[in-house]
This record gives C-alpha cells, structure tokens and sequence, in this order.
C-alpha cells in the first residue's frame, strides 16, 4: 500500500513560512516506513503566493485593512493563497499512484483547504481512502466526520495509532477499527468515535521525522537551512484558550537527552541543518531537564555554534538566570515569552502560571546574558478590557522587548471556546476563527479597538527599532519624541520654504496646513505620520489615487484607544526592543 501524506495550501492575508514545516507529518512518514509501508509527502505550502478575493465571509475586513498602503505602519497588503495551486495539486494527487492519502487539518480556520485537498481525492477516485488528522481534526472530530469526503479520521498522535489502523483495513477488518482509541468513522450514516485512551509514553522508540521526503531548502533562515525539533509532549498547564491537551494529552514525556543530540548531529551531518527550533509543547515545564539538555549541547556542539529558537513559546515562569545562560550559550538569541496580560485576574481565569515580578526578573537576567525577549500579549480575549489591553501595550513598552500582539482566535474544544458559545458571541462561520478576522467582540471592546491595538504595537516596535538603530535616544518619553518629530518636520519645512520650493502641497490631509504645510505629498516620512497620529487620534494610509499620485487617507481608528493610550503614555518612558542596542 501507498499512502500519500498532504500538507495542503493556506488562504490569509499572511503566512509565517518557516512555522509550517510538517513536521508532524514527518514523524508519521518515518513511523509509517518503519511498518513497510511506501510513503510520500506533498508539501503543498510552497514558496509560490496570489493575490485571490477575500471570501464573502471575510469581507467586513476590507474596512480594516487599507490594502497597497505604503506606510510604514501598515498591516496587510492582501488575501492570498499560498503554496501550490489547486491544479497542480490536482496532478500531483492523480500522478502519486497512491492507495490512501492522508491530509492534515492543523488549523480550524484553514480547515476549507483541507477538504479542498479530500474533495479532489474523490473527485479523480472515489475509492480512495481519505484519512484525516492534525490538531483541527483532535478538536473538533464529529464535524469532519460530516464531509462525504472524509472516510476515517485520528485523533491526537498518529505515530502508533496510525499504522495498527492501516494494518485492520488491509486485512479487511473495517469494523475491528473500533478496537483502536482515537479512531472515527462513520458506519451506515453514523458517526462513530472512539476517544483517545493512551499517549506515546516512551519518545525514543519513535522514529527521527522523515526529512528526506521535504524540500530542506524550503525552510531557511537566514539562508541556512533549519528545522523543526521536539525533546518533549504534552503541557500540564492547560490554559483556557489553548488545545494542546486535547492533541498531545496533560502529561509531560520527554526524550532522553542522549536522543535529541543524536538527532541534532543527524540533521547537521545528513543534512547540512545548522539552525534548530525546539517545537515543544512547554519545553522548560521541567527546567532541571532544559538545563541538562542544554548543557549536553554545550559539551556537544560547543557554545554558540548552533543557533537555537524556541518559536512556539517558553513559559517564564519556569526560568530562572541559571537556565536562561545556558540557554544563550548552546546557540538561543531570542527567547519568545508569553506574557499575555498586566491584569492579575486575566491570567487566573486563562489559567496563566507566572506574575509580573518573575517577568520582570526574567527580563532582567535575560538583558544580563545577552538574549532578546518578544513578549506576545494576547489581546481580544472574553472578559478583557479595552483599558487593560493598552495597560499591557504600554507596559511592555517600557520593557526591552519586542511586542508580539497577538490577537485570540476561539479554538474548538477549549474552556474558552465553549464560553464564546454560551456567551454567543463566537462568529458563524470557522473562517472567522482566525486573528487575522478580529473574531471576538464584547461589550467592553469591539473590533476597531482590537484594530487600533494592533496597529499602535506595531508603532511601539516601529520605536524601539528606532532606538535599536540608535536613530533615537532611548528613554524617551512619547511626549519628547512627538516634540522632535514636529521638531525635525518644521526644520525640514522652513529650509524647503526658504529655498522657495514651487508647488507648494499645502493641504493633503484634514490637518496639513498645522503640521506640514510644505512638504510634498511623496516625501512624506514616518515622522509626518506619527505626528499626525498624535495630533489626529488617527492612523493614516499612503496610497496611490486612480492618476498614481500619492495621497494620505485617514483611516478608521479607535478614537478612544489612542486618547486613553496617549493619556496614559505620554510621560512614559521607551525602550529598546533589544538587549544590546545593534544586537543581531
């Protein structure tokens, strides 16, 4: 038998290329390969973009996002489909000569793309097996089981539950499938499910992921070519808005250390791999375990002579100045924090370890031995306060770090998703589940504050990249850099003025003749715009009109965020987003 693994296509205003190396699917690949099965991977998340329309569904997003902006605060550019289109995969699909295809659905928004991939399975042959599974499929299972082009799905991981399934279909044994946890069906037009009863408890018998069947060169960083690795499953933690423990259980398994290096020199010798992000669920939960590991490293590659990310997330909580060296020593430049809110009682009810202090501390300890910090706020959540959201950007403001904004998205079978029901205010359709739809809005805030939250962290980081580049003194106050700003515009004005600049450009926007009156509309700069966001209360696009001349466009803003935000921040001092300004 063949089987064909598909990692289909996404459909968004943006795609982070180097997260969706499949690497899930190269596990089942090498486990599958073990048990004698033939195995491919399509990989159809290629480096190939269109431009497509916004789907019917999405178009309330048009308002927010001023497509062909060119300032430099603007947020997206489109609706694309990234990866193969549809034709080839089509001919990929029909010229595989494969018996069983299995698609993985990661994403419940993306999930559209996935049964687009199962729809021309069994348009080209309805015999085909279509099995489906990914985190989408562990948490909401009975819907995919309601598409006729779904024939079985798995649940949770797919290494060992995978291959004893295959063997009951090839021995024809199609009702012995029930025997199997983590198994769903459906039998004479009912929705059969069996839940998950057991989690791969020892890691080292599993196989390295198949790396050979993905285009390495696919996922670069910096030119260097990298890849996904995981040392551990499983999060004990089970916070209200994440699903993890629906896909890879609430017990904390780890790899030997001995293992994970072995797999480390694997990828350096076999496949020239010299950049390595740890994937896992909560790496540091036991920081005793982090710290050998990365001491291993150390004794192993030398310091530094890997680079080492953490993408996915650390918990600060469970960092302390011991770890975090080492961490900088085995090849870690940046560590990314969930820091999620300012709010004490916005954590307990996410079920959030940690306090601002220990945050603190950690940042401290991480500026210390040289590592930058991105701290992700998650803004947007049930219960959150349009208040307390900027209270949490403006803290982080004042902290050598880069904000990572990071809007929540409702995922099926979480605390937090079943809250959005009863509470009804979770969207119709799953196309709207995504961040990038603005998905949750309450009485306490709605869908332009979480807009205007978005677009005033991407400021804040505009400013610590500024000072990173030492083009402004750090510490300073938003009322001092406005006051340079206005400072620097008029001085470039009264210098064009005296020149006796022809065609003057005096008004290009509501407040043009207060602020820069004789600039010309193609030289505006980043201090213009920041300048008009304060005195405005408005962010403002640079566009080509239908002649290609460029114009300003004020676009839709939160009034009431950017007052409470310059109210609360004028006095406030910036920082850095680095730990070392000029810092790689």
């Amino acid at each position: 038998m063949k089987i064909l693994l598909v990692q289909p296509p996404v459909q968004d205003f943006y795609q982070t290329s180097i997260r969706t190396q499949p690497i899930g699917l190269g596990y089942l690949a090498s486990s599958l390969e073990a048990h004698g099965y033939e195995v491919e991977i399509l990989d159809c998340q290629t480096e190939k973009k269109k431009s497509i329309a916004i789907p019917s569904e999405l178009t309330y997003l048009k308002e927010f996002y001023p497509f062909h902006d060119r300032s430099p605060f603007k947020l997206y550019t489109g609706y694309y489909h990234f990866g193969m289109d549809w034709e080839e995969i089509r001919k990929r699909i029909k010229n595989s000569k494969a018996d069983m295809f299995g698609i993985s659905s990661s994403f419940t928004p993306y999930h559209r793309e996935a049964l687009g991939i199962a729809r021309i399975v069994k348009e080209w042959d309805s015999r085909k097996t279509v099995v489906m599974g990914g985190a989408h499929v562990s948490c909401d299972p009975g819907n995919l089981l309601r598409s006729p082009f779904v024939d079985y799905i798995v649940l949770g991981e797919g290494e060992i539950r995978f291959p004893i399934f295959l063997k009951q279909i090839e021995m024809e044994r199609r009702g012995n499938v029930c025997e199997i946890d983590g198994i769903g069906y459906r039998k004479d037009g009912e929705i059969k499910i069996y839940p998950i009863e057991n989690y791969v408890q020892d890691l080292d018998d599993l196989p390295y992921p198949a790396r050979g069947l993905l285009d390495l060169d696919r996922y670069r960083m910096k030119k260097k070519r990298s890849t996904m690795i995981i040392t551990s499953r499983g999060c004990p933690h089970g916070c209200a808005y994440c699903s993890t423990h629906l896909i890879m259980g609430s017990s904390f398994r780890t790899r030997s250390p001995e293992s994970i290096i072995e797999e480390m020199m694997e990828c350096r010798k076999r496949y020239d791999i010299k950049i390595f992000d740890i994937e896992d669920d909560n790496f540091t939960f036991d920081k005793g375990r982090a710290k050998r590991l990365m001491s291993l490293i150390i004794e192993t590659f030398g310091e530094q002579h890997l680079e080492l990310t953490a993408m996915n997330g650390v918990s600060f909580a469970s960092l302390d100045r011991e770890l975090l060296s080492l961490m900088a020593r085995s090849g870690f430049r940046t560590i990314n924090l969930s820091f999620v809110s300012t709010d004490p009682s916005v954590k307990r009810r996410m079920g959030r370890p940690g306090v601002e202090d220990d945050f603190s501390q950690v940042l401290q300890d991480a500026e210390e031995v040289g590592l930058d910090v991105i701290s992700y706020a998650i803004l947007g959540m049930p219960d959150q306060r349009m208040e307390e959201m900027v209270d949490t950007l403006i803290y982080l403001m004042g902290k050598k770090v880069l904000i990572g904004p990071s809007i929540y998205y409702p995922t099926p079978g979480t605390p937090l998703f079943k809250q959005c029901e009863d509470r009804n205010i979770l969207p119709s359709d799953p196309l709207q589940w995504r961040s990038t739809a603005f998905p949750i809005e309450t009485k306490t805030y709605d869908r332009i504050d979480l807009v205007t939250l978005f677009r005033l962290a991407r400021v804040i980081n505009f400013i610590k990249a500024k000072m990173d580049e030492k083009e402004l003194d750090e510490g300073m106050t938003w009322t001092k850099i406005l006051q340079l700003m206005k400072d620097q515009v008029m001085a470039k004005v009264k210098v064009e003025k005296e020149g006796e600049v022809e065609d003057e450009v005096k008004s290009y926007s509501p407040c043009d003749s207060r602020l820069v009156p004789y600039k010309k509309i193609d030289e505006v700069t980043w201090r213009d715009l920041l300048v008009l966001l304060f005195e405005e209360r408005s962010f403002f696009s640079l566009k080509r009109n239908s002649n290609r001349n460029m114009v300003l466009v004020k676009e839709k803003s939160s009034r009431r965020v950017l007052d409470y935000f310059f109210e609360k921040a004028c006095e406030k001092s910036v920082f850095r987003s680095r730990s070392s300004p000029g810092s790689a």
